[in-house]
Order: structure tokens, then C-alpha cells, then sequence
């Protein structure tokens, strides 16, 4: 019989992890980056649309959510930039559920694994409804992202912070208007973040760093080629 195995789906930029699907990705949002990493609150109402406002350490959720979502009970979610490896693009995630939290928490406070955007994590999804079951693989080896990984996800722009605007987050090149910049952008990336050397040993607790300190120097070489002028506790 001709019965594939089923791939994954991701037809938008938003990264859904539906029943039975498993995606390879690295983790290339980080709170020090708040263009990259949001963590909020979010409601849905009888229009089937989200609502969300930023979370605030040691603050409740906002009474205004709670009357908007139709169980009264809105979330915290973590919303972030991440790498499809299968798919070899950017995209968004927005993760609500405290087993997939707690999973990347325990590998990113690892210092045998740290930083999560240098290494493969496979997020899986079996059951429906209350038999639900994710699990969060981490695959080595430990290697920083390559250089065109991290230019490739500078131009695409990506700011998760207009969501709590109702807003899109993907950039789609904003400020980047034609090829000779997409080029300059990539030179540089070249510049700023060499590939690794084989068997890389990455410094303990180094949760961020590596990938935040890339992109930021890719950012600023973004927004000189357009001549554009340049929370809670979460490791990444």
C-alpha cells in the first residue's frame, strides 16, 4: 500500500504544530532582543480572534482579557522567531502550553546544551483534547547558526511585537528595497558571524548571546544599507 509518512504543515509564517506533526526548529528569538521574543496574554473571543496584552512580572492578567475571552481564562504565551530546518525558512511560534515551556527551559538551564538557537529541537504533538501529549527533542550537535541563516531571517524583518497591535508581524524586507542591499546585508553577515569550527564548545549558560549578538550587528548593517537610524526572567 501507498501510505507516505505525514510531513509537515506550515502554509503561513505562524508555525502550528497539529496532531501527529513533528518540526524541527532553533529557537532564534531572545528576550534580549524584544523584536524577537514577546511574552503576553491572550484572550479569544466568540470571533474566533485573539487578543493579546504584554505580560508584566508580578501583575494579573488584565480584566479587560478576561472579559473578552470566552472561558475567561486567557494565557500566557511565549511568542518567538524560530528556524524551520525541513523547511529552511524563518518563522513565528506562539507556545501557550507549560509542558512545551518547561521542556525548553530545561535544556536552555542545561549548560551541556545552553543556548537554544545552537542546536535542533524537534516539537512534537500526538492525542486530541485532553489526551494532548507534546514533546520537545533535543538533537545535537552543538554548532552556532550559520551566517546565512542569521541574514536570512535579518531581512525578512521580523518584529512579534505589533502583535499586541493586532498587527503582522513579518517585515517582509521593510527598509530593504532591492537586491544590491539584500547583497551588502549578506557580505556582512559574512563579516560578523563566521562559520563555526567543528566540535565548538559553547560556554556554559551562554543562553542567547551568541545568536542576539549576530543578528543585532546584522541589524545595524540592515538599517545602514536602507539609511535607517539605528520583562520577566526568560533565559532566551
Amino acid at each position: 500500500m501507498f501510505q507516505p509518512i505525514p510531513e509537515p504543515s506550515a502554509t503561513s509564517g505562524f508555525l502550528r504544530i497539529k496532531q501527529d506533526e513533528k518540526h524541527r526548529i532553533r529557537i532564534m528569538g531572545t528576550s534580549k532582543d524584544p523584536s524577537s521574543f514577546v511574552q503576553g496574554w491572550e484572550a479569544w473571543g466568540q470571533d474566533n480572534k485573539p487578543v493579546r496584552a504584554p505580560y508584566e512580572l508580578g501583575k494579573p492578567c488584565p480584566q479587560s482579557l478576561r472579559e473578552i475571552d470566552r472561558d475567561g481564562k486567557p494565557k500566557l504565551f511565549w511568542m518567538f522567531v524560530v528556524w524551520h530546518v525541513d523547511l529552511d525558512k524563518p518563522m513565528v511560534l506562539s507556545v501557550t502550553q507549560q509542558t512545551i515551556k518547561n521542556q525548553i527551559l530545561s535544556y536552555s538551564n542545561n549548560p551541556k546544551w545552553g543556548d537554544p538557537a545552537n542546536y535542533v529541537l524537534e516539537i512534537g504533538r500526538t492525542g486530541t483534547g485532553m489526551e494532548t501529549i507534546y514533546t520537545v527533542i533535543a538533537e545535537p550537535p552543538i554548532e552556532v547558526p550559520s551566517s546565512q541563516l542569521l541574514a536570512t531571517i535579518v531581512e525578512t524583518r521580523i518584529d512579534v511585537r505589533v502583535v499586541f497591535e493586532d498587527g503582522n508581524p513579518f517585515g517582509a524586507l521593510a527598509g530593504v528595497d532591492d537586491q544590491a542591499d539584500i547583497q551588502q546585508i549578506n557580505a556582512a553577515a559574512k563579516q560578523v558571524a563566521p562559520e563555526p569550527a567543528p566540535n565548538l564548545e559553547m560556554p556554559d549558560n551562554s543562553v542567547g548571546n551568541v545568536a542576539l549578538d549576530a543578528i543585532s550587528s546584522l541589524k545595524r548593517a540592515a538599517d545602514k544599507a536602507a539609511a535607517k537610524p539605528v520583562t520577566d526572567d526568560i533565559p532566551y
